[in-house]
């Protein structure tokens, strides 16, 4: 079975609308993610230099 013959454009839409559907929740969970992980590497130098 062939994968084109299974999967189709309609199919690949709905997916890519799904994913453009998440990004706004997503976006700013990996933002504030990346945020909090680099201010505790803050405080944890600054701790350290203390």
């Amino acid at each position: 079975m062939d994968l084109s013959t299974v999967v189709t454009s309609a199919m690949l839409n709905d997916v890519l609308k799904q994913v453009v559907g998440l990004l706004p929740v997503v976006m700013p969970v990996l933002v504030g993610f990346i945020g909090l992980r680099k201010g505790i590497a803050f405080i944890e130098s600054i701790l350290h230099s203390a």
